[in-house]
């Protein structure tokens, strides 16, 4: 939450809200906002979402998979994916997606694993129990990912908790 920089003017897409706990402390700590639309394509997941939102205002649900949004272009100032990027089957699609609906000089939060080090042998082991598809990146391959696709790298931050490695970048669409 440290690293959002966000207003009352946002227009933000929770890429993929779950049960909406992040756009709950959003919605507590910047909004009202001028909107906020939390995506999962997990019905189940949404319904206890729109349940946890019911009394944040501009709140919008819908139920896309990450690689076919079906959002007009420069619709976002920001868009956030918080743990969930290493589900997608098909990464680089994703990030032409959000590039296409972010505004220019829009941001996209991204926080994930991020496969280094001891995390490798422990992504390996979730992968074989995992029944989901799960491809996750190291922070250099995410960031190589991101910025081929034209996003613009701000801010990064790796850290390790327990047995966890994670990354977060802060990118930007490039304002033409």
């Amino acid at each position: 939450m440290r690293h959002l920089k966000l207003n009352h003017h946002d227009e933000i897409l929770d890429l993929s809200a779950g049960t909406g706990i992040l756009a709950e402390e959003i919605a507590l700590r910047f909004g009202p906002l001028k909107r906020l639309v939390l995506n999962d394509p997990s019905k189940q997941m949404l319904e206890e979402a729109k349940y946890r939102m019911r009394y944040a205002k501009n709140v919008g649900f819908t139920s896309y998979f990450a690689e076919e949004l079906a959002f007009d272009e420069n619709t976002f100032s920001t868009v956030i994916c918080l743990n969930a990027f290493h589900y997608y089957t098909d990464q680089p699609a994703v990030l032409e997606q959000l590039l296409s609906i972010l505004k220019p000089g829009g941001t996209l939060y991204l926080l994930d694993w991020n496969r280094k080090g001891f995390f490798i042998f422990v992504n390996a082991i979730i992968k074989l129990w995992s029944k989901e598809h799960i491809h996750t990146r190291s922070f250099d391959e995410l960031k190589d990912l991101i910025t081929e696709q034209g996003f613009i790298l701000r801010k990064h931050k790796e850290w390790r908790f327990r047995w966890w490695n994670f990354c977060f970048l802060k990118c930007s669409k490039p304002k033409k």
